[in-house]
């Protein structure tokens, strides 16, 4: 029985560097990024060359979580053969934001991450995590209106703290978006040696033009990768931050400051 094929994945919050770091790595040698797929995330909307969508969203079928995964890993197998074919690296960047950002409460979340429950089947893991200091990607979700579910800063710490504890059972690789903003190419480079793709030291000049979803707070076409930290928090968050056990215990694993 020959050995399963290695399929890489991407996960990553929204307003976490997502879009820059993919973007990097699809402009890697023969790279493709397929950008913010989920297995449960089927929304109704006008698509005329998917009548898979069309059927499940127009239908209750699309209710049926068995079938609607089934089509799902269906077509991430035909995109991987297709990818294989035609010498591509294929990179699935997963919407994590639908797995920990859209439940209610953090009692609902799955300790299974969604799209790694389903491409597991019949693939191997290449994973990699990318975080960001929470005090400023929190301050920008509020900044672009997405802060979703989470009731505080408190409880949007919480549910980082529960993905980060998820993906490091799996023994993924983490990665912090600040330190791929001070050094892209050192941090790029490890990131291609994890996923088996060939680092191009000249992918800088390539990256910009490259489209891709999730560009939430980084201007389109920009030829620079810099932090988008600098942005001011709120004296409210602050006083929130204060108070978080969950967010003390990430900057004390991860080397943030707290103020």
């Amino acid at each position: 029985m020959s050995e399963k094929p290695y399929i890489r994945t991407i996960h990553v919050l929204s307003c976490s560097g997502g879009t820059v770091i993919s973007k990097c790595l699809s402009a890697m040698e023969k790279t493709i990024v397929i950008s913010e797929i989920h297995p449960d995330r089927l929304r109704m909307g006008f698509n005329p060359f998917d009548p898979v969508s069309l059927l499940l969203t127009q239908t209750k079928l699309g209710q049926n979580a068995t079938l609607r995964r089934n089509f799902f890993l269906k077509r991430i197998k035909e995109i991987y053969e297709i990818s294989k074919l035609n010498n591509f690296n294929l990179i699935l960047r997963d919407h994590t934001h639908t797995d920990y950002l859209e439940n209610k409460d953090i009692e609902q979340i799955n300790s299974k991450i969604s799209l790694i429950d389903v491409v597991r089947k019949d693939f191997r893991l290449l994973p990699l995590l990318i975080i960001r200091n929470p005090l400023h990607a929190y301050q920008s979700l509020l900044n672009n209106n997405m802060r979703q579910s989470t009731s505080s800063f408190n409880d949007y710490c919480n549910r980082v703290m529960l993905m980060i504890n998820t993906y490091k059972d799996l023994d993924c690789s983490i990665f912090k978006y600040e330190d791929f903003c001070l050094n892209p190419d050192k941090e790029l480079d490890k990131m291609c040696a994890i996923l088996k793709i060939n680092y191009l030291n000249d992918y800088y000049k390539r990256f910009s033009k490259i489209p891709m979803t999730g560009n939430s707070g980084r201007a389109v076409g920009s030829e620079k990768i810099v932090s988008l930290d600098p942005r001011p928090i709120s004296e409210e968050l602050k006083k929130e931050s204060e108070k978080s056990k969950s967010f003390k215990e990430i900057c004390y694993r991860f080397d943030y400051k707290i103020n």
